[in-house]
């Protein structure tokens, strides 16, 4: 894994990150009666959701992917745009990722569900010191290709989510957060669920006028 480092005066460095740890934060929504609101849904739905949230789910890092396409089993998978947060030698960068997730498993064991798909990263990051004056505004937006047409999925901004200082300090309840890579939860969707065979989503820094994004294809194998 490789990723490009660039800094808000437009000079870049790239860096090989060593990442001993994938975390992926659930249900880290900043209104947490809705979060709560969307968990009731899912329960009626079949899934076993938590009891207090959010919730830190550690995974295998291998699973961390820069690929242009992914493979998955069956057609109930879909991505989540999430701001990451990568923590190497005691700093901070932010990017952009995909919590692509089997919806039917995630009915038996979110957990799991978070460890079966491969999980896309952006291949640039942007040094968190260079947005934290405003950082609540980046904006967080997805699209999807859903039987060939182009739909728009999500569109919502950081502060949708918990402060980055809750996710991290939460994330250190259950680990220690050093070399490693953080999907810190996902903005609501437009009209729920879409399975779809491309998905792409983006980071926008409207301030300092920049953005970072992320697309891939999804090869659905038939399950048998």
């Amino acid at each position: 894994m490789e990723i490009t480092i660039r800094r808000a005066d437009g000079t870049s460095c790239v860096m090989t990150p060593d990442i001993k740890k994938l975390i992926v934060v659930g249900f880290s929504g900043c209104d947490k009666e809705k979060t709560m609101e969307h968990i009731h849904e899912l329960e009626k739905a079949g899934v076993k959701c938590p009891e207090d949230v959010p919730v830190v789910y550690e995974c295998d890092p291998q699973i961390i992917t820069q690929k242009q396409e992914i493979s998955v089993i069956g057609d109930k998978t879909s991505g989540e745009a999430e701001y990451l947060v990568l923590i190497q030698d005691g700093k901070t960068y932010i990017g952009i990722g995909s919590d692509h997730t089997d919806r039917d498993l995630e009915a038996v064991s979110i957990h799991k569900s978070k460890q079966l798909c491969l999980k896309p990263c952006s291949k640039e990051f942007w040094p968190y010191e260079d947005v934290k004056d405003h950082f609540e505004s980046l904006r967080i937006q997805s699209r999807q290709i859903v039987k060939g047409t182009d739909e728009e999925y999500q569109d919502g901004h950081v502060s949708d989510m918990l402060p980055l200082e809750d996710i991290l300090n939460k994330v250190a309840e259950e680990t220690v957060p050093e070399q490693c890579l953080i999907y810190t939860g996902t903005v609501p969707l437009k009209n729920g669920f879409r399975f779809g065979e491309e998905f792409s989503c983006s980071l926008k820094d409207e301030k300092l006028g920049r953005s970072i994004s992320l697309s891939y294809k999804i090869r659905a194998i038939r399950e048998h």
